[in-house]
C-alpha cells in the first residue's frame, strides 16, 4: 500500500472505478491515514468513496453563469473536497455532457454511520 494524499487518490480512483478511497481519521498524532481498498461493484456511482469524521462546511454561494459556452455543457456547482486533512473549496465549472440526454449529479457529502462520505459527481 502506498500512502498518497486524498486528492491524488481521488484522481487515481476516478481513473480506476474498481477502487474505493477511504480517509480514516486517526488520533491527533499521527495525521489521518489514507487507504485504497479493492472493491468490485457494478454501480460506478458507489465505487469512489472518501469517509471523513468531521462534517464539511456549508456550500459557498457562487454566481452561476447564465449561458453555457456550448449547448452540450452543463454547470457543475462548486463543492468541498478533503485534501491534506482539510476541506478545500472547488469552484463550479462547465462540464461537457457525454451523451445528449444525460443529467449531471453534482459531487456532495452524505452523513453515514461511519462519518461523512464524499460522493463524486457523475452522469446518469
Amino acid at each position: 500500500m502506498v500512502a498518497l494524499g486524498a486528492a491524488a487518490l481521488l484522481m487515481a480512483a476516478c481513473s480506476h472505478p474498481d477502487k474505493v478511497v477511504v480517509v480514516q481519521p486517526a488520533a491527533q498524532t499521527p495525521p489521518p491515514q489514507t487507504v485504497v481498498v479493492e472493491h468490485q461493484n457494478s454501480q460506478p456511482m458507489q465505487t469512489n468513496t472518501i469517509v471523513v469524521h468531521d462534517a464539511p462546511p456549508p456550500p459557498r454561494d457562487e454566481t452561476v453563469p447564465t449561458e453555457p459556452p456550448s449547448p452540450d455543457q452543463v454547470w457543475a456547482p462548486g463543492h468541498w473536497e478533503y485534501q491534506d486533512n482539510n476541506y478545500t473549496w472547488v469552484q463550479g465549472t462547465w462540464v461537457s455532457r457525454p451523451q445528449p440526454n444525460e443529467q449531471f449529479v453534482a459531487p456532495h457529502w452524505e452523513s453515514r454511520s461511519d462519518g461523512w462520505v464524499y460522493v463524486p459527481g457523475y452522469w446518469r
